[in-house]
């Protein structure tokens, strides 16, 4: 998207976004509350949705509890918002920005499909983290990266890069990403090593600029891996949808396969992990189709790109429709 279009949407909606609640699995319950009020009647025929892509959302055990109690009545929006909670849900705080832009080397480096720039929704980390991690003794954003799309105000848990195009209502998830799930578990495997080397536990980190002990350290390091880890992703990836579908309007999204991502995007090095392309949208229900976004296809360089590839695929979720 052009750089004007970027600074609308972010005068209208402003950097900072909102509070956004996720536990394990609530993308499940998110997209089944999507469909329902999709549907005429605002309900699900389960007979049609076993038969759906969205079947396999039936298997997750908070579905299957959830099914379990719901007797005779019909899966309804309103029976899914009802049970659309958990005690254990993590707080975060959203916010956009934009990415890219400038030459053509400097696009390389941005790694985006086609010239402009990405709209940039950032998963940030609440004050109740930012208490646990003031112990550690260093600056705010230690395990963020200044040269990615993170936060200046709040330590960046994860984000996600997005193009779109309002004439076609189409937006592609470009990538999504966090540095300080890797930083945080290089950092433990560290820590870990030095213990097993005899060093104290009351002895300094004397890493990553930390001014605490080895046991601080690896206690946050231990309660971050073991809160985020398991969520991050899921969690970014449904607060894309969200802000996309709720915030933007638009009716359709892609979202890259690690072979469409690498060559559109020219990643010359080592690719993104190969899961956050191939198995966490098809969780989600995004399906493979060769049908590439219609303003990628206005782009010269994506044109050549196919004709080298003419199976190059990516993901699509459609909800635009009933179950069909």
């Amino acid at each position: 998207m052009d750089h004007e279009s970027a600074h609308e949407v972010i005068a209208c909606l402003g950097d900072e976004r909102k509070i956004f609640h996720y536990y394990r699995d609530r993308y499940s319950l998110g997209l089944l509350r999507q469909l329902a009020g999709r549907q005429d009647n605002g309900e699900l025929p389960l007979a049609r949705l076993r038969q759906s892509p969205y079947a396999g959302l039936l298997q997750k055990p908070r579905l299957r509890r959830m099914l379990a109690s719901l007797g005779r009545q019909a899966l309804s929006e309103a029976f899914i918002a009802g049970h659309d909670h958990d005690p254990q849900q993590e707080a975060f705080v959203l916010g956009i920005d934009h990415w890219g832009g400038g030459s053509y080397r400097a696009r390389r480096r941005q790694q985006t499909s086609r010239p402009g720039c990405n709209l940039v929704l950032q998963l940030n980390l609440s004050r109740r983290h930012d208490a646990n991690y003031a112990r550690l003794g260093c600056a705010p954003g230690l395990f963020n990266y200044r040269g990615h799309p993170v936060s200046g105000k709040r330590n960046t848990l994860a984000w996600a890069r997005i193009d779109l195009d309002w004439a076609s209502n189409t937006a592609l998830i470009e990538e999504i990403q966090s540095d300080w799930i890797r930083d945080v578990a290089w950092l433990a495997e560290r820590l870990q090593n030095k213990v097993r080397r005899g060093e104290r536990l009351d002895s300094p980190a004397k890493l990553y600029r930390l001014d605490c002990s080895i046991r601080t350290a690896l206690d946050y390091c231990r309660q971050i891996l073991a809160t985020y880890r398991p969520i991050w992703d899921e969690a970014m990836l449904w607060a894309a949808i969200g802000f996309i579908r709720d915030e933007l309007g638009l009716a359709h999204i892609y979202y890259h396969s690690e072979q469409s991502g690498r060559l559109l995007k020219r990643i010359a090095g080592s690719s993104p992990p190969r899961a956050l392309y191939s198995d966490l949208p098809r969780r989600f229900c995004f399906t493979a189709t060769r049908t590439l976004p219609e303003f990628l296809l206005r782009e010269p360089q994506v044109n050549k790109a196919l004709k080298h590839h003419p199976d190059l695929s990516l993901f699509r979720l459609a909800m635009e429709s009933p179950l069909g």
